[in-house]
């Protein structure tokens, strides 16, 4: 039974193993190696340090301003610092075209400075990777090798171009090339003492290792990686560990020691649940520690209104005492005059009370659904980052190593392996489509004019017709693009379900610093007031976005159409 049992998990035992290896190589490319440049130009450092602030668009300006002055004067020093500074902008951007141009920019203006060089190949290896151009990065790879061997005491850069260049050489089919490579760097790791990381690269070797049915070699490979990190604490050597366990059994497996694998199986298991768990408690107590500090403020808050309400009822009595002593020395009717004017501002202080009163409780709920819808947001961007970065690729890799496995059977391919092939591709379906839902994948990647023409484009059916018309809109700050967009869905889900038009229209323009937006259908129309009093939450949350967002809204409604127009401030 426990051989069957082995068996049975075999496809998700090869899911695992396969997406560490891929994911090793991806995360030694050019996001995790970062090189500074020494800069003697305060400028270059002022800019920087806008940079870390968030203000992209300032620093962007600035940096074409010192650009063009160093040109004039011819200041290579400052022409290539700032080049380079461009390239790190458009690739942390996506733009990985624009950054390799500026690379290409600064290789001009770099000399003879083999370190200066090294650097440029390296990161316009990673823009060539990142774009899934392989024989490009193979080549800029290796020329940031052979200049990076002329320098001494420079291992950590000869490890870490050596890894990638052997991801690459592994994406090409290519396992000698990725074994040599990962060995080299493996030998700069141990130089420099990263035990972690090259417990990493070892259980790398030892995948290529599988790949070629050399499973002896693997064995040994992954018992490396696994008595480097040993039996280490902290959440990188646990998670090392874990990958370790998981490969072994794996490698036993693949050398019919069924025994062992199941047995390297369990303590995969029981680690990644310890690890999981640790997740869990700290999730929990993060989720605690916000609802106190929520709780505490609401409390402040009661407080503070309370103290007001004794306040204004202190001052009132008061003031009737003050009156009613000085109407004793009056006249008949200047105590009845009095005693008018008295309840007329008794009555005043009321309302003005009551107003307040009014305006906190309307603030308080406004927090909490920003709050409430801001928390939504981010748990969403969450989940589908989970599910397009981790899940879906892990899918992805499993499905690699069946094609794999069919290739290596020469003959008839188990009916088992192709219906595995089967679920798998349909499961990779439904996470896209849900990861799509849950953010929309138009938007992060094309921007909100092109998202929000998609967006009508399968709104629209025989029955409605929904028109998109932008100008001028370029990329905007992240966040700011999926409220925008949410608006704008919320909008159209109204036109959809109330409207009963047959045609639609959507306009965005980008007007001094403003995105404005019109929207508008030729439908029946709605009363305004009805709809906030009854079921209305749709409208009260876009008000509610708007207002955070520090803009406008003016919604014109009659029996023949609605217009809503909307202004917000640009976030870049």
């Amino acid at each position: 039974m426990r051989k069957l049992k082995l068996i049975f998990n075999t496809i998700f035992l090869l899911l695992l193993f396969v997406g560490n290896t891929q994911n090793l190589f991806s995360n030694n490319t050019l996001s995790e190696f970062e090189f500074q440049i020494s800069s003697d130009d305060k400028r270059i450092e002022a800019i920087k340090k806008i940079l870390q602030q968030g203000n992209t668009k300032e620093a962007l300006e600035s940096l074409y301003v010192l650009l063009k002055e160093a040109t004039i004067r011819k200041d290579n020093s400052v022409i290539f610092q700032a080049n380079l500074l461009l390239a790190d902008i458009y690739r942390d951007n996506g733009d990985y075209k624009k950054s390799t141009a500026y690379l290409e920019n600064a290789l001009k203006s770099a000399k003879d400075d083999k370190n200066e060089i090294q650097i440029i190949y390296f990161k316009k290896g990673g823009n060539f990777q990142n774009e899934g151009e392989i024989d490009s990065a193979l080549v800029n790879y290796e020329k940031a090798i052979f200049i990076g061997d002329k320098l001494e005491n420079n291992h950590d850069f000869k490890a870490k171009s050596h890894a990638n260049l052997s991801g690459i050489y592994y994406l090409k089919a290519n396992y000698p090339k990725a074994i040599e490579h990962s060995k080299i760097a493996i030998e700069h790791q141990r130089i420099i003492g990263n035990k972690e990381i090259e417990a990493g690269i070892l259980n790398n070797l030892g995948g290529i290792y599988y790949m070629t049915g050399n499973y002896k070699a693997a064995l040994e490979t992954f018992k490396k990686a696994l008595s480097l990190v040993g039996f280490g604490q902290d959440e990188l050597q646990k998670k090392t560990r874990s990958t370790s366990y998981i490969n072994l059994a794996y490698a036993y497996s693949g050398l019919k020691d069924f025994e062992k694998a199941f047995e390297y199986q369990d303590k995969y298991f029981s680690l990644n649940d310890s690890l999981n768990q640790e997740l869990k408690y700290k999730e929990i107590a993060e989720i605690e520690s916000k609802f106190k500090v929520e709780s505490k403020a609401k409390e402040a808050e009661i407080e503070r209104v309370k103290r007001k309400e004794a306040e204004y009822l202190i001052y009132g009595l008061t003031f009737a005492i003050l009156i009613l002593l000085a109407g004793i020395y009056v006249l008949y009717k200047v105590i009845k005059l009095r005693k008018k004017n008295y309840n007329l501002k008794i009555q005043q202080e009321i309302l003005v009370h009551q107003s307040k009163l009014e305006k906190i409780k309307g603030d308080l709920q406004l927090k909490i659904l920003t709050a409430t819808l801001d928390g939504r947001l981010e748990e969403r961007k969450k989940i589908a980052s989970v599910l397009h970065d981790n899940i879906s690729a892990m899918l992805s890799a499993a499905n690699l190593h069946l094609y794999a496995c069919k290739k290596q059977l020469q003959g008839t391919v188990p009916v088992e392996i192709e219906k595995s092939q089967s679920i798998i591709n349909e499961a990779s379906e439904q996470i896209r489509d849900l990861s799509h839902n849950l953010i929309s994948a138009v938007l992060l990647k094309f921007g909100i004019g092109v998202a929000v023409q998609d967006l009508c484009e399968k709104s629209s059916n025989s029955n409605l017709v929904i028109a998109c018309e932008y100008k001028n809109i370029t990329r905007f700050e992240q966040n700011f693009e999926i409220k925008i967009f949410n608006i704008i869905n919320e909008l159209v889900n109204n036109i959809l379900k109330h409207s009963k038009s047959t045609n639609g229209l959507i306009k965005i323009e980008q007007i001094e610093g403003n995105l404005q937006i019109v929207v508008s259908d030729n439908g029946i129309g709605f009363d305004l007031d009805k709809i906030t009093m009854q079921d209305g939450i749709g409208i009260s949350q876009v008000e509610a976005r708007i207002n955070v967002l520090n803009g406008l809204i003016k919604i014109t409604s009659t029996n023949e159409g609605t217009r809503i127009f909307i202004s917000v401030p640009i976030v870049y």
